[in-house]
């Protein structure tokens, strides 16, 4: 079996410790509409969760354009969802079952976890489900086509938003991962002839950008309340500086020359644990609350204490992921391969 590059896995770590640092500042015990240096930091820690989604997009879908479709990556997918989505109730219902975030909606959604929560999940398998019309699409459309085509989806889903408060018919979250998955076949099919000099530069000054943009609207909003409630209106995903930061940090990381590091790849196999377990529903309430970010006062403890935090969590999910991988990962991958073959079957498609 090929080895796992290890530049692309240190990529899917770093792409998902950022949706943790982002998930300490949105789903946090702090709220303030006003001005303080707490707001700030807390700003900060979230600017960079969305250029972690598409990264880590733009990681699967570089390495899905040239694979054949297989109905077990959906399964599995599916499998490890359900799996500690059914976990997390199972342990509440028989050990905690009056918890207050147990409510009856969020029974629900753990029950239906597919399409009821995990809105990132949702739009990730709609991407897989696409994955063998658009490789067909990319591997025959010229060169010149493709760029028409990219150019024209980044006016109206990224330059226009960005510049704008319109919202232009089509876009969604399923949609925007197309875009990211048409982005990746590209730069999987075509040099771009950009040096690492160019992309770093391209980076940090996205950074920058970015990071002066969050501050210089909380300062102006001291005195004007628009500037306040527009603090975060260049850090969802289709912005024009993340969409930047995303694609110049996925191509140094492409250029990395780390080897095959089994350290990397075996924390990296642990990621999408990572995201199901911190963000599921319950744990999400339980979690945030306990952390308790309102209590850093000041800038460097609001940014300080996000990065430790989000490290520790990163590290326990990892592990119970990890562990679910020794003792499980075999049955599920079996059962996938026995899903697959069964809904192929059933369609008449062996």
């Amino acid at each position: 079996m090929k080895q796992r590059q290890s530049n692309f896995e240190l990529l899917r770590i770093i792409s998902m410790f950022l949706i943790v640092l982002h998930h300490y500042g949105i789903h946090g015990t702090f709220y303030e509409g006003t001005f303080s240096w707490q707001k700030v930091g807390i700003n900060l820690v979230t600017t960079f969760g969305k250029v972690g989604v598409n990264i880590f997009v733009l990681i699967s879908a570089y390495f899905l354009v040239t694979k054949t479709f297989k109905l077990e990556r959906v399964y599995r997918l599916l499998l490890e969802t359900i799996f500690y989505s059914y976990a997390v109730l199972a342990i509440f219902w028989f050990f905690d079952r009056s918890n207050p975030t147990l409510t009856h909606t969020n029974i629900i959604h753990l029950w239906f976890p597919i399409p009821l929560e995990y809105w990132f999940v949702n739009a990730f398998l709609f991407m897989l489900c696409m994955s063998p019309f658009l490789n067909i699409l990319i591997h025959n459309i010229s060169k010149q086509m493709y760029i028409y085509l990219l150019l024209f989806l980044t006016l109206i889903w990224v330059i226009i938003p960005t510049f704008s408060t319109l919202k232009l018919a089509g876009y969604s979250d399923f949609a925007w991962f197309i875009y990211l998955y048409l982005l990746a076949g590209f730069f999987r099919s075509y040099d771009l002839h950009l040096s690492v000099s160019t992309l770093r530069w391209l980076f940090y000054g996205t950074v920058a950008i970015t990071l002066l943009l969050v501050t210089d609207f909380n300062l102006l909003g001291r005195s004007n309340q628009f500037f306040m409630d527009h603090v975060i209106f260049f850090l969802f995903q289709n912005k024009l500086p993340i969409v930047l930061m995303s694609c110049s940090l996925f191509l140094l990381g492409k250029n990395w020359n780390l080897g095959s590091s089994r350290f990397i790849n075996i924390v990296a196999s642990g990621t999408l644990g990572v995201y199901l377990i911190h963000d599921n529903v319950v744990i999400r309430s339980l979690l945030w609350t306990a952390v308790n970010n309102a209590q850093y006062k000041t800038l460097v403890s609001s940014v300080g204490m996000g990065i430790v935090v989000s490290i520790i969590i990163y590290i326990v999910c990892t592990v119970i992921d990890l562990i679910r991988q020794l003792f499980l990962a075999k049955f599920m991958n079996w059962l996938a391969v026995k899903l697959a073959n069964g809904t192929r079957r059933l369609f008449g498609a062996d």
